[in-house]
């Protein structure tokens, strides 16, 4: 691969991650609205062992889904990529959970397909809004960062950075926070991105798993709030 080759793929790998995708992730906190409200997240010790625990379910399991579709990309099996896509939807229990992947899926094979020509992304495309199948954002994500040469290493890496920018983002407005401490939190979490990629090589589609039963309690909880900044 040439320098200007490799160049050229960090700046598609930035551009994936960056939190001003217009996707819709600003108006998802992932279950962090409801973590302050009810004072689990408090400061940021706290927010910082949160978001530790949310990369760790992500990376169990949509990470797993994004891997397999970008293998199914790879192998031109879209119905490997179907069946990703299937898997993980039944692994996301609550209904926000659901709405925040299945919306920000939708607009990111939107956009993808607005900004460059792809066959198998415009199938995919047509399939979410036919309604064969539910376009989660991993799987997307899985398809747009294959065809965009983006390998499975740097895709997990931009999907983790992804998540933990969405709910530190969200922080700044639900909490006293400043944007230093913030930052500390970004930092600390890259040392954990090897441990975490290996973890998420090791399942299969059958393996997926995503033991966070506060989390999920929360985001019960917060579909039934009567004041919420966020849709999640």
């Amino acid at each position: 691969m040439s320098t200007n080759n490799r160049l050229e793929l960090i700046m598609h790998l930035l551009q994936l991650a960056d939190s001003a995708l217009p996707i819709g992730g600003f108006s998802f906190s992932n279950t962090l609205e409801s973590a302050v409200a009810y004072g689990i997240v408090h400061d940021e010790s706290s927010l910082a062992e949160y978001i530790d625990a949310a990369l760790r379910v992500a990376a169990t399991t949509d990470c797993v889904a994004a891997r397999v579709a970008h293998e199914g990309y790879s192998a031109v099996d879209f119905e490997l990529i179907v069946r990703a896509d299937g898997e993980l939807l039944l692994r996301k229990l609550n209904a926000e959970q659901r709405q925040m992947s299945l919306r920000m899926g939708r607009k990111l094979a939107e956009l993808a397909s607005g900004m460059f020509h792809d066959t198998m992304l415009e199938g995919w495309l047509e399939s979410i809004r036919s309604g064969e199948v539910a376009g989660t954002y991993a799987v997307t994500l899985g398809v747009v960062c294959a065809a965009s040469g983006v390998g499975t290493r740097e895709m997990l890496a931009a999907m983790l950075y992804g998540s933990a920018t969405m709910m530190l983002n969200a922080s700044l407005r639900l909490m006293r926070i400043t944007h230093n401490a913030t930052q500390r939190i970004l930092y600390g979490m890259s040392a954990r991105v090897d441990e975490l990629y290996e973890r998420s090589i090791l399942l299969s589609l059958e393996d997926m798993y995503g033991f966070a039963p506060q989390m999920d309690l929360l985001s019960a909880l917060h579909e039934r709030g009567r004041s919420r900044m966020f849709m999640n």
